[in-house]
């Protein structure tokens, strides 16, 4: 398995290559044109943190979250590089992600999910709670997960 780290975005270098990654995934390889891509939201101490997905010391994914009044987590913009899929990343990062969440407090991570990783994300317990949307021109569906406290034994 390959070693995977999950690292605030706490810099504007560490800022500048989670958008690096995102525009590679969502610019350049899905073509969703950048001014819908990158936001308000794609700042330093702003209303949402930045993510940087790493494997093995090498850049490999992307993802922020903001959080809402309800002490729930919302995923955005979660990407892995092509190179990267179908090697458990997305999985581990989640996991990680979702660990972070739970340590803050918050009770669920929600995200809007493209209709087709829908399967990926009830694999790791999300589960559909809206009817199809159109984002980007794509279908998707709105997906949460609720975060129980871990208990250490």
């Amino acid at each position: 398995m390959p070693l995977i780290e999950l690292v605030l975005a706490q810099n504007a270098d560490t800022l500048a290559r989670c958008l690096r990654v995102r525009e590679e995934v969502f610019t350049i390889e899905k073509g969703v044109p950048k001014e819908i891509e990158v936001d308000a939201l794609d700042c330093l101490n702003g209303a949402c943190e930045h993510f940087l997905i790493r494997c093995n010391e090498k850049d490999a994914g992307a993802l922020r979250c903001t959080y809402t009044p309800e002490n729930a987590a919302r995923i955005q913009r979660f990407c892995v590089l092509k190179e990267y899929r179908k090697r458990r990343i997305g999985k581990a990062a989640l996991e990680q992600v979702e660990s972070c969440c739970r340590s803050r407090g918050c009770r669920a991570v929600e995200l809007d999910a493209k209709l087709s990783a829908a399967g990926f994300y009830e694999k790791c317990g999300y589960k559909i709670v809206s009817d199809t949307f159109i984002e980007a021109d794509v279908e998707h569906v709105k997906m949460r997960k609720g975060l129980s406290a871990k208990l250490h034994s």
